[in-house]
């Protein structure tokens, strides 16, 4: 990837997942000088652990679910690893820093910081622009457990890394990302208890919220609403999460699911 010639660009865009995609080759149809800046690997969230992975996850469990119920035997949780790679790498092409430059876009890999109005460096290099569009997106809350060890517990972005299917899943959270993967481990066959402290999806209308939650529990997902956790310990396999009323949740795998927050953008010196 080359750097860009002297002279001001269009749109300095930070951030290579969908909004930054999206916004840099909508400037650059339009003519627009346009750079994107991406610090790890273009496509974002929803190509490599969103929309794509957890979709393919949900179809696989929906298969899984149907085969049960037919009195088919036990999912290969290696086979579904499989079909979400699979699905990765045939979507993947459409993001790479290739297909953007292809469209136009000018794609850097680095650490940008705003210096002053108009201006950037980045890894030394100092881009002028006139408009800068900073799409760096969130990332995974981490809920401070008392004597929950965040080095043993899975997020979604993490969760495609394992290995086997857990036989207790402890989810930490009831949002969307929360349900849609309760749901899915529960259909591929997991032991799953999701640990609310208000209600599943809290945004949504009630009367929404009661058929999801009829749904989940079909499938078997246990929902502990209006439950807080005090602290946990971790036994010789797996963890121990301590509720404030004075009961407990084993669990061989802790997946956080307790929201999102903004990931840091670029540093900013003297704007």
């Amino acid at each position: 990837m080359m750097a860009p010639s002297d002279g001001i660009v269009d749109l300095l865009v930070l951030g290579g997942g969908t909004a930054g995609i999206v916004g840099a080759k909508t400037a650059a149809g339009f003519g627009a000088r346009t750079v994107l800046v991406e610090q790890e690997r273009t496509g974002g969230d929803c190509l490599w652990t969103g929309c794509v992975p957890s979709k393919t996850l949900l179809s696989a469990a929906a298969q899984a679910r149907s085969r049960r119920l037919a009195g088919g035997g036990e999912t290969d949780f290696f086979a579904v690893r499989e079909r979400i790679a699979t699905a990765i790498q045939c979507i993947e092409p459409v993001d790479t820093p290739e297909a953007l430059e292809d469209a136009g876009v000018e794609v850097l890999s680095g650490h940008v910081s705003f210096t002053g109005p108009g201006t950037a460096v980045l890894d030394g290099q100092v881009l002028r622009f006139r408009q800068a569009l900073i799409a760096t997106g969130g990332e995974p809350s981490r809920p401070g457990i008392p004597g929950l060890d965040p080095a043993r517990t899975v997020t979604s972005e993490t969760v495609w890394d394992l290995a086997s299917l857990p036989a207790r899943l402890a989810i930490v959270g009831g949002g969307p990302i929360a349900c849609e993967l309760g749901q899915a481990f529960a259909r591929l066959g997991a032991d799953v208890t999701m640990i609310v402290r208000s209600r599943i999806l809290p945004k949504e209308t009630p009367e929404a919220v009661d058929i999801i939650r009829a749904s989940l529990q079909a499938d078997g997902v246990t929902i502990l609403e209006k439950s807080s956790i005090s602290h946990a310990t971790s036994p010789a396999e797996g963890h121990r999460l301590h509720l404030k009323d004075g009961t407990a949740v084993d669990a061989d795998t802790v997946l956080l699911a307790a929201g999102r927050t903004p990931a840091p953008p670029a540093s900013a010196s003297n704007a």
